[in-house]
């Protein structure tokens, strides 16, 4: 069938926040066009997939951080190479939606309305790197505080009821299960020390005054970090969703990944919230790598999230820059 939507392939996962079948059926109403796909499981895209016509433009995955990495893996496995991609927001953090200037749903479904006429031209994109983690595909990933958050956040979603379960998969949820249940845990424990050794040729760092700097002498073998961290992790999206810019200077550097280490206390980083939130720079206790690969050697077994899930403890985690770059859907320059 052809008409609205034509050349889109679209996944929606029946587990986000707002997916299932009646978003499915609202997007295949608003584009007809568009193959449209229900899933559960990582069986039924990599099937899906598989069966997509060679004349798509674009593969869009409808959910959250979640759906948008299981997605991207997804393609590496069937198609090793990764064709061009978009983010529906209809998650929870929408990293990667947010980044890119996805509006409301309807609004995109209206730009994909206007983007798939015969006279609309080149879709608008935006390149970003992936990093490798465990043998997975993310955009980010860090141990520490912030997966020790996401996994708080998602018990307090899991054990909230009624009317408190919006609230709690909100930004304010968000916030409430970092103050009321993460900061108590970390406040009994001391921070773990890490060596941050760099895996790759070289690596750079950023100054004061946001210039990019080669670090001289510093090659494959050397100590960029051996000290304290409560968070220490990569990425090349400056955001972990809600808006949260923790990694403001990752698309500086296309090619490498930021790697970010935060060494301050717990009260320290309770009272720098607001200029953690929005990326604030230079900031006290927090120290910025570029590099294409790094090894982190933690004094003991820390919380790990790839991508916005926790996926439990580690002592040692290897981060490298993939190959590969995706270009995602610039809903900003998306024709009205």
């Amino acid at each position: 069938m052809t008409g609205p939507g034509d050349g889109f392939a679209i996944v929606v996962s029946a587990n986000a926040k707002r997916g299932g079948r009646r978003v499915a059926a609202q997007i295949a109403r608003a584009l007809p066009g568009a193959d449209v796909r229900l899933t559960k499981t990582a069986r039924e895209v990599d099937a899906w997939l598989s069966g997509l016509s060679k004349s798509t433009r674009c593969v869009l995955a409808a959910g959250g951080d979640g759906t948008a990495i299981a997605l991207v893996n997804a393609l590496h496995r069937v198609n090793h190479d990764l064709p061009r991609m978009g983010v529906l927001p209809l998650g929870t953090g929408n990293a990667w939606a947010h980044v890119t200037g996805a509006p409301k749903l309807y609004m995109c479904l209206k730009g994909l309305e206007a983007a798939s006429r015969p006279d609309a031209g080149t879709l608008p994109v935006r390149r970003f790197g992936l990093i490798e983690c465990e043998g997975v595909l993310t955009h980010f990933a860090g141990a520490g505080w912030d997966a020790q958050i996401l996994d708080d956040y998602r018990t307090q979603v899991s054990q909230s009821k009624g009317p408190s379960k919006l609230l709690s998969k909100s930004v304010y949820g968000y916030l409430a299960a970092c103050l009321l249940r993460t900061v108590p845990k970390t406040l009994m424990n001391a921070r773990p020390h890490v060596i941050i050794e760099n895996l790759a040729d070289e690596a750079w760092t950023i100054t004061a005054d946001r210039k990019l700097l080669k670090l001289a002498g510093v090659g494959r073998g050397s100590v960029l970090w051996d000290g304290p961290a409560s968070v220490a992790g990569c990425a090349t999206c400056p955001e972990l969703g809600y808006g949260f810019r923790a990694y403001p200077f990752a698309e500086r550097f296309l090619g490498m990944m930021n790697i970010r280490v935060y060494d301050e206390h717990t009260l320290g980083a309770v009272a720098n919230i607001p200029a953690l939130w929005r990326g604030q720079h230079p900031l006290r206790g927090m120290h910025d790598w570029f590099s294409k690969a790094v090894r982190m050697t933690f004094s003991r077994p820390v919380p790990l999230q790839i991508g916005g899930d926790a996926i439990g403890t580690r002592q040692s985690v290897e981060y490298r820059i993939f190959d590969q770059e995706i270009e995602l859907l610039d809903w900003r320059g998306m024709p009205r």
